[in-house]
């Protein structure tokens, strides 16, 4: 009866401990589940926010180099429209074909431009290319245009530049549109520049377009309204996602902000990683599950539960490695700061073998200054002071490394606090960074500071000699002969010599001073602290003798030499722009004179400069306005004593200005108006004779002067030009003298023009023979007709022997040849004797008539 009244007991006491026993597993699985879950929460949550950082990291990189890259090629071409600008404001008076003269230089370099136009007056009347769809653009008067008159009244400052749109093109395409103030030297708004830019291309250079891009790229800010304008590249809805990267980039007068959010295929990898965790967390859960199932086994649950453990922490190792981030923890002890935790990735960060490193070895990774700010900031962090450092250290094998320090303070105590940080490794952006800074402001084919760092260093230059009371020297240095090397060896060899030169011109200055490459095979040196006044003159003599010295160049020798320009501050100009410019003019005076040598700006020649600057704008106005008169000079067949022909000169009749012929001619040769004012002679004078041979029933022939400018012409000058000949041919004897220096060349595009022009019946004359660079092959070689002898030689028959004997066999010469001669200077009738016993074929000169006006040419005819 006990047994049996203890059974019930024992069964109820039994299943009281299954059910507390069941009670207890089902409690400590459900625990167990719960733990894994918030493990696993808290794991994911850990895995995504490292992936964030690092998704963040790569778009900064990308939005930090396309910025760049956008910036760099957006801003060189504004910097070409900002050139066209500042080209109109020194010549205001532009007209179209100087302008695409101008234009096309630009657009020889291959930028992004579509076109450039000018606006004087905001009314576009210039524009390149001018053909048919940008035809259609002039004529447009901005002041009527009311949705592009408030963009354009802006510009009312010199340097003023706004970048509009983008904006759908008349000839297709999307583009923006840079416009930009054009302010002349004395002051006055003289209208506006633009210039379209294709978009595509755009972006297309500035690698946005790139297929292999880890991030999207998205833009907005139409018309350089920054944040406020408009999305106009990529999908709006980047700039609403909170974790996309943005940056400003400054356009014109405006900015265009951009935003970077890392592709898919850059985070396709986190799923995997999650499925990863996901079943490791289950596979721990239901190994605990089943050790409690299994009355718990103590040893082995804390023996899996180490394995999971471990597995973790591998797990948040490689996560580690893979972003470049170790942690670091200091804890306070006493009163210092003890390192109570450093990954090993940490380790790996700054080249360190030790795997328990003390705060003081990791201190000495860094110079003693990095070391010492380093200390101080975890030190303020202990005090509750966040920080985030970036530090460079050298490795062990001599390698430059930057590392990114963060630290933040545990504040659930009282100070001193514990601080738990990371440290990463940021060589790659770090490197990818002062890339992209260094091609910003150094020439990438010479490396010395380009324009951009040159004018930065220039003004500070000036501001330090301002405050200090000193004097600075600018060389602005220009090759000589410098394009036969690209023109004859090519331009890699131009680019190696360029490289050569730059490397002399730093070997002859002093440490403190900046050599820089301004343009093309232009150099610019500043030198400060002068306190010997020779030092300009001795480092300018230095550098032309450097530079004489032969270059040897892939199996060439090359020599070339160098003109320089001195201008000092403050004598020459207290700011950068003058100080260039004088400099620029000091070097053209050194071209003029020979070049090969030095020379200091002077105040003559600014006079000079001004004065060639108003005669040449005096000049056009002339052209421009017909204000050139044609005279005639009569030519004498000496057989029969009868005016044969005339040559038809020009003058310029110039109230104001003094300036003979032959020094307004020069001006024209120089300023490239020669081919205008020869086209004017030919089309006044032919219609003038035609009408004078028809009203008197004369047949007076007429001859032209054409500069040798007109033959090399890259534009059609020369084809107006024949187009006037070949139609006067049909009404005139038309005889063109030619100078000696054109036939110099012996090329076949000379030969081929002149056979054209004898095929239309034109007579062809050398003029001032014997003056140049005579040759008798070329008398031969060119299908000459007439020889113009020289007043120098015919102004000294029955004076000097020499002269004469000169003049007399030229007359053999030419008459052996089946050439005719003209003698020019005539003004004796001992001359006239002598030329007329030697047989000449015609005269010309004072003693048969002066140039004369056209009405008095035809009284002449009249009278003899």
């Amino acid at each position: 009866m006990a047994v049996d009244n203890q059974y019930p007991a024992y069964m109820n006491h039994h299943s009281s401990i299954r059910a507390t026993a069941k009670r207890w597993a089902i409690i400590s699985v459900l625990i167990v589940i719960v733990t894994m879950l918030l493990v696993e929460l808290s794991l994911e949550r850990y895995i995504a926010q490292v992936e964030g950082q690092q998704q963040q990291l790569i778009a900064t990189q990308e939005l930090s180099r396309l910025s760049a890259e956008l910036s760099g090629v957006l801003n060189n071409n504004l910097s070409l429209l900002s050139g066209l600008a500042a080209h109109i404001a020194i010549y205001p008076d532009i007209n179209q074909r100087d302008f695409e003269r101008y234009a096309s230089t630009i657009f020889r370099q291959e930028p992004l431009l579509v076109n450039v136009a000018a606006a004087p007056d905001l009314v576009v009347e210039l524009i390149y290319p001018l053909d048919n769809n940008n035809r259609r653009a002039v004529g447009l008067n901005y002041r009527t245009n009311i949705e592009q008159l408030p963009a354009v009244a802006s510009l009312t400052k010199r340097g003023d530049m706004i970048l509009a749109g983008p904006v759908q093109m008349v000839q297709g395409g999307e583009a923006v549109i840079g416009r930009a103030a054009v302010i002349t030297a004395d002051d006055q708004f003289w209208g506006i520049v633009s210039a379209p830019i294709y978009t595509q291309k755009l972006y297309k250079a500035a690698g946005i377009l790139d297929s292999n891009l880890p991030v999207e790229i998205g833009i907005r800010g139409f018309d350089g309204k920054g944040r406020d304008g408009a999305v106009f590249f990529g999908d709006p809805l980047l700039f609403d996602d909170p974790l996309t990267q943005r940056t400003e980039l400054t356009v014109a007068n405006g900015t265009w902000q951009l935003a970077a959010r890392t592709n898919s295929n850059v985070t396709g990898g986190q799923g995997t990683t999650y499925w990863a965790l996901r079943l490791a967390i289950l596979l721990i859960g239901a190994t605990l599950s089943a050790l409690v199932l299994y009355r718990f086994r103590q040893t082995t649950q804390e023996q899996d539960f180490q394995i999971a453990l471990n597995k973790n922490q591998t797990l948040l190792e490689e996560v580690g490695k893979l972003a470049l981030v170790g942690g670091w923890q200091l804890t306070p002890r006493r009163d210092s700061l003890v390192l109570s935790l450093w990954s090993e990735q940490a380790g790996n960060i700054l080249c360190m073998d030790t795997p328990n490193p003390s705060l003081a070895e990791i201190l000495r990774r860094f110079d003693p200054k990095q070391a010492n700010d380093l200390a101080g900031h975890f030190k303020k962090a202990s005090r509750g002071k966040p920080f985030d450092v970036e530090l460079q250290f050298t490795a062990p094998d001599s390698d430059q490394h930057w590392v990114r320090f963060k630290g933040k303070p545990l504040d659930d105590t009282s100070p001193p606090y514990t601080v738990l940080g990371s440290v990463q490794d940021i060589t790659q952006r770090k490197i990818i960074t002062n890339k992209i800074q260094h091609q910003a402001i150094y020439d990438q084919l010479t490396g010395l500071p380009n324009r951009l760092l040159l004018s930065n260093r220039l003004n500070k230059a000036i501001h330090l000699s301002q405050r200090n009371g000193e004097k600075l020297a600018i060389l602005f240095i220009d090759l000589d002969n410098f394009k036969p090397v690209n023109d004859n060896l090519g331009h890699a060899i131009g680019d190696q010599l360029l490289r050569e030169v730059a490397a002399r011109i730093k070997s002859c200055v002093r440490t403190t001073d900046t050599v820089a490459r301004y343009s093309g095979d232009e150099f610019i040196v500043i030198l400060i602290d002068l306190s010997d006044g020779k030092i300009p003159v001795n480092i300018s003599q230095s550098i032309i003798s450097s530079i004489n010295k032969p270059f040897s160049i892939d199996q060439n020798t090359i020599f070339c030499g160098a003109s320089i320009g001195i201008s000092l501050y403050p004598d020459d100009g207290t700011n950068a722009e003058s100080l260039v410019s004088n400099a620029d003019k000091a070097m053209y005076e050194v071209k003029r004179s020979g070049r090969n040598g030095w020379q200091y700006f002077t105040k003559i020649m600014q006079i000079e400069s001004e004065k060639k600057h108003n005669l040449t704008t005096q000049l056009i106005h002339a052209i421009q306005n017909r204000e050139l008169n044609v005279h005639y000079q009569p030519i004498i067949d000496l057989a029969s004593h009868t005016i044969c022909k005339c040559e038809a000169l020009v003058r310029w009749s110039n109230s104001s200005t003094n300036i003979t012929t032959e020094a307004f001619i020069s001006l024209a040769e120089e300023t490239g108006r020669i081919n205008e004012i020869d086209r004017y002679v030919l089309q006044t004078a032919s219609d003038y004779i035609t009408q004078l041979n028809r009203q008197t029933g004369k047949d007076i022939g007429l001859s032209v002067n054409v500069s040798p400018r007109v033959f090399s012409s890259k534009d059609d000058s020369l084809e107006l030009w024949i187009a006037i000949i070949e139609k006067a041919a049909q009404n005139l004897h038309i005889t063109v003298e030619i100078t000696e220096r054109l036939l110099i060349d012996e090329s076949d595009h000379i030969l081929s023009t002149l056979n054209k022009l004898k095929s239309l019946g034109v007579s062809l004359a050398i003029d001032d023979f014997g003056t140049g660079y005579s040759s008798l092959s070329y008398l031969t070689r060119f299908p000459i007709d007439i020889l113009k002898v020289d007043k120098s030689f015919v102004s000294q028959l029955g004076v000097q022997k020499t002269p004469e004997s000169l003049t007399k066999a030229v007359l053999s010469l030419a008459h052996s040849l089946g050439l005719q001669v003209v003698a020019e200077g005539v003004e004796t009738d001992r001359q006239l004797a002598i030329l007329m016993k030697w047989n000449c074929d015609f005269g010309q000169g004072y003693f048969f008539g002066k140039p004369i006006p056209g009405e008095e040419f035809l009284l002449l005819l009249e009278d003899k």
